[in-house]
């Protein structure tokens, strides 16, 4: 327990000192959750509330900081390895525990969670705790237990949809090895309390046109073909990347030979199903890599049972290791004439890389009254978070599909005939144009990562805004 204190502990501050001092900005994702926290409500478009609330709580303590939006992924990273460590122990034996509750910690999956603040940060901490209540509620069969199984699942609910696996897995595992638990009226207490806490989350979809719920059917369905070996090949690779290559194959064991063990059946059942869904659904369409990450909950565990006995356990950690550091750090890619195998341009970094520097640069511009623009949200919430004063910023549709911003149109009415400044990749669409009467100044800010341009701002200084810029209807497309 010590060296699994010491290990998680040591983390914790390289992650803190790498959020300060490492020139990785917000991501825009992390700034669109900031920037909902400013604007609570019951839901949001795309996803349910618990990021923003989060985000409220740690930047009323710690500011308008990077190191506020990134201190809860950090700290449930923390708590999620100790409480990890302390369920394996009870699972299976120290060794496993130990290997549980570190591994994982050094994975690239892991690793991007316990940095970034997106909606998977506090989704796979619910989840897990989710999954462990499961397991002692069905164990032991306490009321205590059930009741934390609703609330774990409720909060997981509360942060990413996928939470909605929970009771088909649930149901499976207790079909095949629980079955006398459904004659009981303690399981219902835990949908009772998980239901119950998901209402907001209904309310508000039922008040906004189930915009939420037509968003996630849109993506699970949209640009499907019937066989899209791309996308099948990526989507796998995917997921070795996510484990660090070498757990998947364990886990993938556990999968096939594990189910004459009580605990390895329940870790199997509360992993495969998420991974053979998303799988299929790869078949047709592009699966994002991330959206199966919640299966490797149990599957680090199945990887840590069967390495704990095996000649890889140290290749394992190693090439773990290396993956993280690589992960943290690609700069050194250049360093060591590698610079080809992830070149800037591909380099998944690049995304949290100038924005910053744009906050700067508007800065110059920018005198506290003008309406601030973008034809793309993840612009628009980079600049709410990095221009001086964190102004209230807007997403004009000129094609794109159904944001969060989309929902929060009524006060561009306020800047009418004040000035305006619009951002973009590109320069400024005719249909923006006509909204203004005219340019004052423009800027192109190029950005560099790894000695490479990665991309271009164009940032515009508007005179008189008239409210007349031709859009796109906003509900064009979920």
């Amino acid at each position: 327990m010590k060296f699994v204190l010491l290990f998680n502990f040591v983390l914790l501050i390289f992650r803190v000192f790498y959020v300060l001092y490492y020139p990785l900005d917000l991501t825009p994702e992390e700034a669109q959750y900031w920037d909902w926290s400013r604007h609570l409500d019951l839901s949001y478009y795309s996803k349910p509330p618990m990021v923003a609330y989060l985000n409220y709580l740690s930047s009323s303590i710690l500011g308008y900081t990077e190191l506020a939006v990134r201190i809860v992924p950090i700290s449930f990273s923390f708590l999620l390895s100790i409480l990890t460590y302390l369920f394996s122990k009870k699972f299976f034996n120290e060794k496993v525990a130990t290997i549980s509750a570190t591994l994982p910690q050094i994975s690239v999956g892991f690793s991007i969670n316990s940095i970034l603040m997106t909606t998977d940060a506090p989704f796979l901490f619910f989840w897990s705790l989710s999954l462990i209540a499961l397991w002692l509620s069905l164990e032991y069969e306490k009321t205590i237990y059930w009741f934390l199984l609703g609330f774990f699942a409720g909060l997981a609910f509360l942060s990413k949809y996928s939470a909605v696996f929970l009771l088909p897995l649930a149901l499976l595992y207790v079909f095949f090895y629980k079955r006398q638990v459904l004659k009981e009226v303690k399981p219902y207490l835990s949908l009772a309390v998980a239901f119950l806490m998901s209402l907001p989350v209904l309310y508000w979809n039922y008040k906004h046109h189930f915009v939420s719920f037509k968003h996630v059917s849109t993506l699970a369905t949209k640009n499907s073909s019937i066989v899209n070996l791309n996308s099948l090949l990526e989507f796998l690779g995917g997921q070795l990347l996510l484990v660090s290559v070498i757990p998947f194959f364990f886990i993938l064991k556990g999968w096939l030979f594990g189910w004459k063990d009580k605990a390895l059946s329940f870790l199997t059942l509360t992993s495969l199903p998420i991974f053979l869904f998303f799988f299929a659904m790869s078949i047709k369409k592009h699966v994002e890599t991330n959206w199966s990450g919640f299966a490797y909950f149990s599957g680090f565990l199945i990887a840590s049972y069967y390495l704990s006995k095996s000649k890889f356990l140290y290749p394992t950690y190693l090439l773990s290791f290396c993956l993280f550091i690589l992960l943290h750090f690609s700069p050194i890619l250049d360093k060591i004439g590698l610079s080809k195998l992830i070149p800037p341009q591909k380099d998944p970094a690049k995304v949290g890389i100038g924005w910053e520097a744009l906050g700067r640069e508007v800065s110059k511009i920018y005198r506290g009254d003008e309406i601030v623009i973008s034809p793309l949200y993840q612009i628009s919430a980079e600049l709410a978070f990095y221009v001086k004063g964190n102004p209230r910023t807007y997403c004009l549709n000129l094609g794109r599909r159904m944001n969060q911003y989309d929902l929060w149109r009524d006060g561009m009415k306020n800047y009418l005939g004040k000035d305006g400044i619009y951002v973009s990749y590109l320069p400024i669409d005719q249909r923006v144009l006509k909204g203004f009467s005219g340019i004052i100044e423009h800027r192109v800010l190029p950005i560099y990562w790894r000695g490479e341009k990665i991309r271009d701002f164009h940032i515009y200084k508007l005179r008189g805004y008239n409210g007349n810029i031709k859009e796109e209807s906003m509900f064009r497309s979920y």
